[in-house]
């Protein structure tokens, strides 16, 4: 029975807002009713007039089950009439789809206007004229419904009876469907697809009910059965449209309440279903039975009755990321420890993230513990790393700067294959620089000064660009919170968060300062020392990027001030690497005095 409940607190609480509407714009609610049942019959009219033209094309005559006052035009003259009649009709449909759009607009405005309320959020316009258009065409389709419901009643009786028969049966298999809580959230996520499969059943059903009838019973009229094979499917269609309308309602209803009622305020939405379960595996502290399967299939084996596993939640400094070390003992007395990591929906994408990287040949490589189990518990994403004995989750914190986590995952090659499909989907620093950015900051500059930075910047972009592409790509780690980075007392970093990876050219995140300079050849040398293709970049270039990296971020968070002074830094970077380029091209064509033969 939930589902009756849900629909009569829904139609409820519809009148109420309508009600509301009614009370403070009554002309407007009106107009858009009106306009609505006006768009529907026209549009109506406009798919079934051009049946009557197909079928009076491919007759010799005016056919008998046509109005007889017809049989007095000429065949050619009621092709071209109904013909012009379904222009007519769809442009009618049309205009009033515009006036109803405006109409709508005006009528929420007038109603936010009337509760005397600030502004609650940001898109608060477009919600409350798209909730005051839906709402106002559900009344129009509760009023379209009883109108064909009468004009069924009155020329087709038992295809009347036979869509009742099937509304209360779907109806019925929906709220049987829905008999636990489980299986309610499950619908309330799908509602809408099922809405539309019952649409499409349920024309099946009436058209399978209307042959039926021909064949076994008496039917009726050729033009009677068009018109009710039409109007049914017309109908449920509108209706599938309020039934997905009352879905979007339904999220809204916080905020329209907030909007169109005096006395409401705007309220957080209550939590949803599947965060409840998130949230109870809080409980993991007090009783860790559910990670049993888990850690006998890391062992390889049923672990023994003895075994003892203790579970502590741990703070892991990101949103919706659940973080538990977990000790198992074993009869031996040997302890091995772990980190639990539970991800929420909204963190699916880390989740993926971070097993595709470290499942790829990389993985093994970067300042990473080991992930030993991949998969789900409850339907939410689950990793386990296994960590080192000095590792203590909740106690030890990082004291290494970001700069120092970055040089780490330099001495890391990326993996062929892996940068291979990264690149496929995601576009690198020099993709995302354009001309266009510049033409942006032309338009904001001040002094001839940046002027001139900006068009010698636009003259060498292609070399910007070309040097950009020369560098060798490095995986990034941005944003792990202290508590999943973890320093031992000889130095040894790990970081058991790798959810925001990206591949980018060696000097993205690097300060731009010229005082960073030496620290950024040093960084290059000990890097080099593990990868090969590290040791023949010169420093200009990773500067370079360096630069353009910070030259991106100040443009997107729109400080055009900050973007246009590192102009002249990068214009410096160019100048280096030619100057270098060119000394080396000297080098080796005048060898300096004592190289040669003497």
């Amino acid at each position: 029975m939930w589902f009756y409940r849900v629909a009569l607190h829904h139609l409820y609480w519809s009148a109420a807002v309508l009600k509301k509407f009614f009370k403070l714009v009554p002309l407007p609610t009106m107009i858009v009713v009106v306009l609505t049942l006006v768009s529907q019959f026209s549009r109506m009219l406009a798919f079934f007039l051009p049946l009557k033209v197909i079928i009076l094309i491919g007759s010799t005559g005016i056919p008998r089950y046509f109005p007889d006052s017809w049989a007095a035009f000429d065949r050619d003259v009621l092709v071209v009439t109904l013909s012009l009649a379904t222009v007519f009709f769809y442009a009618v449909s049309l205009l009033s789809e515009k006036l109803l759009s405006y109409t709508a607009e005006k009528g929420a405005a007038g109603v936010v206007q009337g509760t005397n309320k600030l502004v609650l959020f940001t898109n608060q316009d477009e919600v409350a004229s798209q909730a005051y258009q839906k709402l106002a065409a559900g009344l129009a389709t509760g009023v379209l419904t009883i109108v064909i419901a009468l004009l069924f009643a009155f020329i087709y009786p038992t295809f009347l009876f036979a869509a009742l028969i099937y509304v209360l049966s779907a109806s019925a298999f929906v709220s049987l469907m829905g008999r636990n809580a489980e299986s309610r959230n499950e619908l309330q996520l799908k509602a809408a697809t099922l809405s539309g499969l019952l649409s499409g059943i349920g024309f099946m059903f009436l058209f399978a009910f209307m042959v039926v009838d021909f064949l076994l019973w008496e039917g009726v009229g050729f033009i009677v059965a068009i018109i009710s094979l039409l109007l049914s499917r017309q109908l449920l269609t509108r209706l599938d449209g309020v039934i997905k309308d009352a879905i979007w309602l339904s999220g809204k209803r916080l905020q329209v309440n907030a909007i169109f009622f005096t006395g409401h305020r705007l309220e957080k939405m209550p939590e949803h279903s599947r965060n409840k379960k998130f949230w109870n595996f809080l409980s993991l502290s007090e009783g860790s039975e559910s990670l049993l399967p888990v850690l006998s299939q890391i062992k390889g084996e049923e672990l023994g009755e003895d075994a003892q596993i203790a579970c502590r939640w741990t703070q892991s400094g990101l949103v919706d990321v659940l973080a538990f070390e977990v000790e198992l003992k074993e009869p031996e007395g040997v302890i091995e420890r772990y980190l639990l990591k539970v991800f929420g929906k909204r963190q699916r994408k880390a989740a993926m993230s971070e097993a595709d990287i470290l499942s790829s040949a990389t993985g093994h490589l970067l300042p990473v513990p080991e992930l030993v189990y991949i998969g789900q518990i409850e339907g939410f994403d689950v990793h386990l790393f296994r960590l080192p004995e000095w590792c203590a989750p909740g106690r030890c914190a990082a004291t290494k700067v970001q700069i120092e986590w970055l040089a780490k995952y330099w001495q890391v090659e990326p993996d062929r294959t892996l940068a291979n499909r990264y690149q496929r989907s995601h576009p690198l620093l020099q993709h995302r620089l354009g001309v266009k950015m510049l033409e942006r900051l032309a338009a904001v500059a001040g002094d001839s000064d940046d002027k001139t930075s900006i068009a010698q910047t636009k003259d060498r972009f292609e070399d910007i660009l070309e040097e950009l592409n020369l560098l060798p790509l490095a995986l990034i780690n941005p944003g792990v919170p202290k508590d999943l980075s973890f320093v031992s007392e000889t130095g040894e970093l790990l970081q058991t968060h790798v959810g925001n990876w990206s591949l980018e050219p060696i000097g993205v995140g690097l300060p731009c300062a010229d005082a960073w300079l030496p620290n950024l050849k040093d960084m290059l040398e000990e890097a080099g020392e593990k990868r090969d293709s590290l040791l023949s970049i010169p420093p200009e270039r990773a500067h370079l990027c360096a630069c353009c990296s910070a030259f991106e971020q100040h443009f997107n968070k729109q400080r055009y001030a900050d973007a246009i002074s590192l102009l002249p830094v990068i214009l410096g970077c160019l100048l280096e690497i030619d100057t270098a380029r060119d000394g080396e091209s000297e080098r080796l064509a005048y060898p300096a005095a004592g190289e040669g033969g003497s």
